[in-house]
């Protein structure tokens, strides 16, 4: 693990359907697609989910535009742990047992 710089400027992306889909790393893009489907294809659309939808999607950009390749690393790193070439780190709840803290 290591340490991130919180000093450095976030990249500014509006908070639009648009700008956050186009700010997103490609590999990305079909997953932003299937959940905007999933939530506006019900006979009623439920605003508080696509707001949920758009605010997560939108922290995702920010941070993959902040660190690229941070954000590179991250994803070929979930790669090697769910391919089994890499073992995965203990669990929150083992990090916070150690530490002395229970969930």
């Amino acid at each position: 693990m290591t340490v991130q710089r919180h000093d450095r400027p976030h990249p500014r992306i509006e908070r639009t359907f648009t700008t956050v889909r186009a700010a997103l790393p490609a590999v990305n893009i079909a997953a932003f697609d299937a959940e905007l489907r999933a939530v506006t294809q019900a006979p009623v659309v439920d605003l508080g989910a696509l707001d949920d939808f758009l605010s997560g999607w939108w922290r995702i950009a920010t941070r993959a535009a902040a660190d690229p390749a941070g954000w590179q690393r991250m994803h070929e790193e979930a790669d090697q742990i769910q391919s089994g070439a890499r073992p995965a780190g203990p669990t929150l709840a083992e990090v916070l047992s150690r530490r002395g803290t229970h969930l």
